[in-house]
């Protein structure tokens, strides 16, 4: 079990990664692209970086930036859980976190008070709730996308990435903003526009279009914010808070983020449901003992749950978390100031086969039987004070999408990527883009037997 005191593994002075190591690491931290990232860590692996430096933290030397990486799953969990010692921090600019590293790549306003934000994420998206209070509302919105989803499953003859992500951006639109947001495309492509500029790279492609689609964006964002509907996210927002118009962007902005990166989690194990008949049964078993004319509650089907945060922890749609020490922190011997970046790099330990024996198989049980939160650094959504405050929200959002998919369809691939036949370990990068799934209808049940 993970220890939870102070105490952590590193002995001796703090080390620091060698000029080629640093090359290395910084392009696996700064790829543009999330599962790319991902992928780079996990063929890293921290064993092979503890076996080379030790298991204390190791400093990497980056141009303007000197994080701290851990490499120990004790040190991990101090850093994650340890909110006395260790704040989550969004500070962009020389010497700070990269935007496109940032949990929604959305930087914080000037000025924005942290503690006050996160006490109205908390609030409106009821983050110690496991059903949102607005669920009601939220479900049928659910069902219906799932259902038009469905209609253009059958017309086209399976389900592809860009029909599925429409659909999806359509729900988190009514979701977040309400219902009259729900086919504006132009605000999704506009913030799509603007997170790729923030990009490694996009200097050198000019700043001119990102300059233009953050005006499309904020404009059409505040057009939706002041006609929000009352049970819409942006709507309990403006009831919460009186905070200035840039604030409110900031946060609604961030919110739609995290609904896309639960997006993709929700079609990854679309995914690896498909490739594993074994726990399709299971979630076919535990959708099958439902009342087919209500939707599933988001508390009635806790594997389907489960298998939604596996994939999380597979995949990571943001592999690295950002801590800074709130004051002078020891390591062993070695003594960092205030102030200092320290780097979790969820890979190296949601992926790491040398503490974790299920680390590249989707095993769903582990979110139900307690090894996952036993090991403690199994935390996709984040832990501690800066754990996701959306994390029920975005996964009754996944659930129920995936059953209203699941309840009367078998999905099936129709073009499997390599590494995802049964038997063989999961790969470290999933091209969710490339693959097709088949959703073959179920036989209608027969009444009266």
């Amino acid at each position: 079990m993970m220890r939870t005191t102070g105490e952590t593994s590193g002995e001796g002075a703090l080390r620091r990664a060698s000029v080629g190591d640093a090359v290395r690491l910084g392009g696996a931290l700064l790829a543009p692209w999330d599962g790319v990232r991902a992928a780079l860590w996990g063929d890293w692996r921290a064993v092979r970086l503890r076996h080379r430096y030790g298991p204390g933290p190791l400093r990497i030397a980056l141009p303007g930036r000197r994080p701290v990486l851990v490499l120990t799953p004790d040190d991990a969990h101090r850093v994650l859980t340890a909110s006395a010692e260790f704040a989550p921090t969004d500070l962009t600019g020389e010497g700070g976190i990269p935007r496109h590293l940032l949990p929604h790549r959305v930087p914080a306003p000037p000025g924005e008070d942290a503690a006050r934000r996160r006490g109205l994420d908390e609030e409106v998206l009821d983050a110690h709730q496991q059903v949102h209070r607005a669920a009601g509302p939220m479900m049928l919105r659910i069902q219906q996308e799932a259902a038009r989803l469905l209609e253009t499953v059958a017309a086209d003859g399976e389900l592809t990435w860009g029909a599925y992500a429409a659909a999806y951006r359509r729900l988190a639109r009514r979701l977040v903003l309400g219902d009259a947001a729900r086919d504006d495309r132009m605000l999704t492509d506009a913030f799509g526009a603007l997170l790729a500029a923030s990009a490694p790279g996009a200097r050198i492609r000019g700043r001119g279009a990102g300059a233009a689609a953050e005006e499309v964006f904020r404009g059409r964002l505040r057009a939706h914010i002041e006609r929000a509907e009352p049970e819409s996210l942006a709507g309990r927002l403006t009831r919460e808070s009186a905070e200035g118009d840039g604030h409110r962007l900031s946060q609604v902005a961030r919110w739609l983020s995290g609904f896309g990166a639960a997006g993709v989690t929700a079609y990854r194990t679309l995914v690896l449901l498909a490739a594993r008949p074994d726990r399709l049964a299971r979630v076919r078993d535990e959708l099958s003992g439902l009342h087919a004319a209500h939707p599933p509650s988001p508390v009635s089907v806790p594997y389907l749950r489960a298998c939604a945060l596996e994939a999380a922890r597979l995949w990571p749609v943001v592999p690295t978390v950002w801590r800074r020490s709130v004051a002078e922190t020891r390591w062993g011997e070695a003594t960092l100031p205030a102030g200092s970046t320290l780097l979790v790099v969820l890979p190296l330990f949601g992926r790491d086969g040398a503490t974790l024996p299920y680390a590249d198989r989707f095993e769903p049980d582990v979110w139900l039987d307690g090894r996952a939160v036993e090991d403690g650094v199994v935390a996709p959504f984040g832990a501690g004070s800066g754990r996701c405050p959306g994390e029920s929200l975005a996964l009754m959002t996944v659930t129920l999408l995936l059953a209203g998919l699941l309840r009367g369809h078998e999905p099936r691939l129709s073009r499997r990527p390599r590494g995802l036949d049964p038997g063989h370990p999961l790969p470290r990068i999933l091209d969710h883009g490339a693959v097709r799934v088949a959703l073959d209808p179920l036989p209608a049940p027969v009444v009266g037997r």
